[in-house]
């Protein structure tokens, strides 16, 4: 029986040990999983702060784009760069642009303006302002140069009233020199009829000097009218060629009517003004500098024209609309422009192609550089003499008596927008 009453005792303590070690694991785990929920929840607080962080960052990378976008107004959309892994992420915010377009852009309005290929928005409108300047530079020599032809005639005009002042004086005194030889050939005649021959003789010889200073004189007033003539026709075409010329922001017309998503619509120019079918006309914004479009005639009507449009570089923000400007180079509105081919033309655009679209626009093309000619359109420098080279086309006849008559140069690169072969 004793040994019934110890075992029994062993029984609580055994269980009292295994609650005790419930308990400590209990207590061992709760502090795991305690630790464990901090971390978690500063790992979180962390998540949070460099997720609003991300956030702000992306707000601010699309008003970024989207300001820029306002400032340039190219839209497009971008990709990446080649071979770049950015998985499924994409640019979808609104204003952004492609940076290859936009550089085409640059380039295009570098190779329309006729200037070299800047890199940099700055470097580009930097360019196109230089080019700019010194179209307008040569505007201000060729109306110089008009001023100083002008002068010139005055003073042509001025020496040959002189010199016929001179003339009709002699020819005055040489007549009165005559009535007083017969005054005295009649009155030796009276006296002395053997002086009669001797006084015939002089006479004769007088009347032969005279007719010899009245040819002389008509030989004389001969070339200096020839020279007045000139001077008159350079003049005359000079004043031509000024009145064709528009100075860089005067329009030869505009639009009257058109709406964006249509590529047709109306201009201000018609049969008064001698405009054809197949003039093409740059479109320009009255506000803008930049050519944002074309405009081709399809109909001529007596007032107006209506036109096709084309080549629009934003033909969903900045279509063709009322007001819009139109320039052409070989247009002037109710004139006949009257235009020589100077150099070599290469295909497509040979000379016999052009001087039938120019002529089609209702141009004159002439065949040889005369007085008159108001445009000339230079192309590639022609072979030498020697066949076995190029010579400087500045250095040519025709080069240096176009600048002598002061008639407006352009170059073919700089036009060939206008021509529609």
């Amino acid at each position: 029986m004793h040994n019934r009453q110890s075992g029994a005792a062993h029984v609580p303590i055994m269980f009292f040990l295994l609650l005790l070690v419930m308990f400590l694991g209990a207590l061992g785990f709760a502090y795991v999983v305690q630790t464990k929920n901090g971390e978690l929840i500063k790992s979180r607080d962390t998540a949070k702060t460099e997720a609003a962080q991300l956030k702000e960052q992306a707000l601010l990378t699309t008003d970024y784009i989207a300001d820029v976008f306002d400032a340039v107004q190219k839209p497009g959309k971008y990709e990446g760069r080649q071979g770049g892994q950015y998985g499924q992420a994409a640019m979808t915010m609104p204003g952004v642009m492609d940076p290859a377009e936009l550089k085409k852009t640059m380039e295009k309005a570098c190779a329309d303006a006729g200037v070299s290929t800047a890199s940099g928005l700055e470097n580009v409108l930097g360019s196109l302002l230089t080019t700019l300047n010194q179209s307008k530079r040569r505007v201000t020599e060729i109306e110089a140069e008009r001023d100083k032809a002008l002068a010139d005639k005055n003073e042509a005009d001025k020496k040959f009233r002189e010199l016929k002042t001179e003339v009709d004086s002699k020819v005055a005194e040489w007549a009165r020199n005559l009535d007083q030889a017969r005054s005295d050939f009649e009155t030796a005649k009276a006296d002395k009829d053997n002086r009669i021959t001797q006084v015939q003789d002089n006479l004769k010889a007088k009347a032969e000097e005279l007719a010899n200073m009245k040819d002389q004189f008509a030989a004389e007033a001969k070339v200096l009218a020839k020279k007045v003539a000139d001077a008159q026709m350079q003049a005359s075409a000079m004043t031509a060629r000024v009145a064709l010329l528009n100075p860089p922001d005067e329009a030869d017309g505009k639009i009257l009517l058109a709406k964006t998503g249509i590529a047709t619509g109306f201009i201000n120019l018609g049969q008064k003004d001698l405009v054809v079918a197949g003039t093409v006309f740059r479109v320009r914004n009255p506000n803008s500098k930049e050519v944002k479009g074309y405009a081709t005639v399809t109909r001529v009507e007596p007032e107006r024209s209506e036109v096709a449009l084309s080549d629009f570089k934003d033909p969903i923000g900045d279509y063709a609309r009322e007001g819009d400007l139109l320039y052409n180079d070989f247009f002037a509105p109710r004139m006949t422009r009257t235009i020589y081919l100077m150099g070599a033309f290469s295909a497509p655009y040979h000379k016999p192609e052009l001087t039938k679209l120019l002529t089609r626009l209702g141009n004159k093309v002439v065949d040889k550089m005369v007085p008159g000619v108001d445009l000339v359109i230079i192309g590639n420098n022609p072979v030498n003499e020697a066949g076995d080279g190029f010579a400087p086309i500045e250095e040519t006849e025709e080069f240096k008596k176009a600048t002598e008559l002061r008639v407006e140069f352009t170059y073919l690169p700089k036009v060939r927008d206008l021509i529609k072969l």
